[in-house]
């Protein structure tokens, strides 16, 4: 039987609220921009640059603004975080409304969009490093995954609101959405700006730094890295996998790919909040039952002919995902130690992008070959994400809960400094 449920800070909610803006901004921009700017006159490899170079600059700073909060404080970051996505937001909705006036067209259209965008991987990227700094700042060992899951929830719900609240929005024009969001964001740092952020944590030794490579990192890293893949896999072939197969005959197939991304963003959310957060379950047993059920879901959409077979696989390929998510985060959380905690986030945050820079390159040749083969790929790796999470020792530590007795060494050592 589980034990008594805790109260968490409400902070955790306000952080979670930034992450939905961010979501929600993110999700709007990847539905509507693509074709908006084809009819603007862009190219697909100029519409493919400005994701890119948003993505890149988002995998490089992450782990410098992660580092930065360990240092300078986590409000701090969060703040420069939040203003630096609404700000792009709105810088890249007004460059989207000038074009609409034709009075931006061509190249310099082109290099403003980028620009904006390149504000959001250098400035946006600070928001979820610091803001897992925080939450391990003010959770328990024993709440941690609870906390995570709270947190990663407003990024998912996001993801679901952003595209409910387009669709009415967009009536308005194309560039409502994303005032909507921005604002959203400032309202968030105007809560954020009144709470008090955790102290900094002093080293009990001389480094300063930890290292990507750390026997502590990594491991998690790799988790990380292969859902991100399969992730990626999915989002990029599954509309197309929608009108190949599942319904060829029908007009709508987007129609009913959003459903299915529907079902599995409900499923994520279950695997946070009902499994992750209201049934406690263990960091350690997190990641394992998530790589499981991702594993049998991929297979599941390989083999899915039916949209009622799809949209099952679909619904616990993203309860997996919200087992493993939280997963992920309170493990490398607890493995890096009380000092490390904004570094640790900053890197998560940079290889989680990696899956949609790896992903083109072998997802869509695979899908031409047969729509079954990047998701028969990708059960493959998670089965094989599986088989390292239960033999690497690392993630051994963390299912017998070593991290208590490293906590506890730790509070000791450091109860004695001024």
């Amino acid at each position: 039987m589980s034990r008594e449920v805790t109260k968490l800070p409400n902070t955790i909610w306000i952080l979670a609220a930034g992450l939905l803006c961010v979501g929600a901004g993110q999700s709007v921009i990847f539905i509507t921009i693509p074709p908006l700017a084809r009819d603007l006159g862009l190219t697909e490899i100029q519409i493919g640059s400005i994701f890119a170079t948003s993505a890149f600059f988002w995998m490089l700073f992450s782990p410098f603004w992660g580092s930065l909060s360990d240092s300078i404080g986590r409000k701090k970051v969060v703040i420069i975080g939040l203003s630096g996505f609404a700000i792009s937001l709105i810088l890249f909705s007004f460059t989207i409304s000038l074009g609409q006036a034709q009075k931006l067209t061509g190249l310099i259209l082109f290099v403003l969009l980028v620009a904006a965008r390149l504000l959001n991987g250098m400035f946006g990227s600070a928001t979820r490093p610091a803001s897992g700094g925080w939450i391990a700042d003010i959770s328990s060992i024993e709440d941690r995954s609870r906390a995570f899951a709270r947190l990663d929830s407003g990024f998912s719900m996001g993801r679901i609101l952003g595209p409910a609240l387009a669709g009415v929005l967009l009536l308005i024009s194309y560039t409502a959405p994303f005032y909507l969001f921005a604002l959203g964001a400032l309202f968030v740092i105007f809560l954020i700006i009144k709470e008090k952020s955790p102290p900094l944590v002093k080293s009990k030794d001389n480094s300063t730094k930890i290292s990507l490579f750390d026997y502590r990192v990594w491991p998690f890293l790799i988790v990380s890295t292969a859902f991100g893949i399969c992730n990626a896999a999915l989002v990029q072939t599954s509309s197309f996998y929608f009108q190949d197969v599942i319904d060829p005959n029908s007009s709508n197939y987007i129609a009913l790919a959003s459903v299915g991304f529907m079902l599995a963003a409900v499923g994520i959310l279950n695997g946070q909040l009902l499994i992750a957060d209201r049934l406690q379950t263990s960091p350690g047993s997190l990641i394992r039952l998530g790589a499981l059920f991702i594993f049998f879901s991929l297979l599941g959409i390989a083999y899915s002919t039916t949209l009622v077979h799809i949209y099952i696989s679909l619904f616990f390929y993203g309860l997996g995902g919200g087992m493993l998510g939280p997963g992920v985060s309170s493990s490398l959380s607890l493995s890096v130690g009380k000092e490390h905690q904004g570094s640790a986030s900053g890197f998560l945050g940079m290889v989680i992008p990696v899956g949609h820079v790896i992903s083109p390159i072998i997802s869509m040749p695979l899908y031409v070959l047969s729509p079954c083969y990047p998701y028969l790929l990708s059960s493959f790796l998670m089965l094989i994400t599986l088989f390292f999470v239960l033999t690497n020792r690392r993630h051994k530590w963390i299912k017998e809960k070593n991290y208590r007795n490293d906590y506890q060494s730790y509070s000791e050592e450091t109860s004695d400094l001024p």
